[in-house]
């Protein structure tokens, strides 16, 4: 039987929450949002469950995205998520930013590289082959290192990183290759999260971490007797 999964998104520049019941999705909400990710995500939760006419008892898990992405989004999802999923005593599953936007390409049988604008002129990469499993770990480089991991052959590339990494890319093209360009899958979807969720084992809530790639850009100072807090 089909699991019956909520799913959140808060990690970069959209908010989505979706239930997925029987294979299809019950009901779903997403609202780009630059921030205020906090405020909005909680509401967003309650009219899903409504729209869905789902009891908390009635899922089977409560799915969230992970990272990378932005660390104040990131740990409001997961933070959401987890109260959640404690409450009502239901299991998590945690899915990667890049795997949910992989997964959202229109793939057609190509592989597919994801790219995040991380700032800082770095990009979170990872590829994916065309059945969607993923090649090589999710990593952070520099936008004109994007090439290393540059496929050979049709491939499709998605994300919010796709401008930055086009000409760098372009610059490395061989004449048998094809390249698709994928602007409109650029944020997660929680459907997309709550769909790959269906297909995994559910794991305690306290086990699921955000996918941090590299460390916070946010640094308080030391406090009295050494020390400093990161966020």
């Amino acid at each position: 039987m089909e699991p019956t999964i909520l799913a959140l998104d808060t990690s970069a520049g959209s908010c989505s929450v979706a239930c997925l019941r029987g294979g299809r999705v019950a009901a779903e909400k997403y609202e780009c949002l630059a921030r205020g990710h906090a405020e909005a995500v909680v509401p967003m939760v309650a009219s899903v469950m409504a729209d869905s006419g789902l009891r908390y008892d009635q899922l089977d898990a409560i799915a969230v995205t992970i990272g990378p992405g932005t660390f104040t989004g990131i740990r409001i999802g997961l933070a959401a998520a987890r109260g959640l999923a404690l409450a009502s005593s239901r299991p998590m599953v945690g899915i990667t930013t890049l795997e949910a936007i992989a997964h959202g390409a229109q793939a057609n049988k190509r592989s597919v590289l994801v790219l995040l604008d991380a700032r800082k002129g770095q990009l979170y990469a990872q590829l994916f082959d065309w059945t969607l499993k993923p090649v090589a770990p999710p990593s952070v480089l520099a936008t004109q290192n994007i090439r290393s991991l540059k496929p050979s052959g049709q491939y499709i590339v998605a994300g919010t990183g796709v401008a930055l990494a086009r000409p760098h890319l372009l610059a490395a093209t061989v004449p048998e290759d094809d390249i698709i360009f994928d602007t409109g899958a650029g944020f997660p979807r929680a459907a997309i999260v709550a769909r790959i969720a269906s297909t995994r084992e559910p794991r305690p809530p306290t086990t699921i971490r955000p996918l941090y790639l590299r460390a916070p850009d946010a640094v308080f100072p030391p406090v009295v007797g050494g020390g400093s807090f990161r966020v």
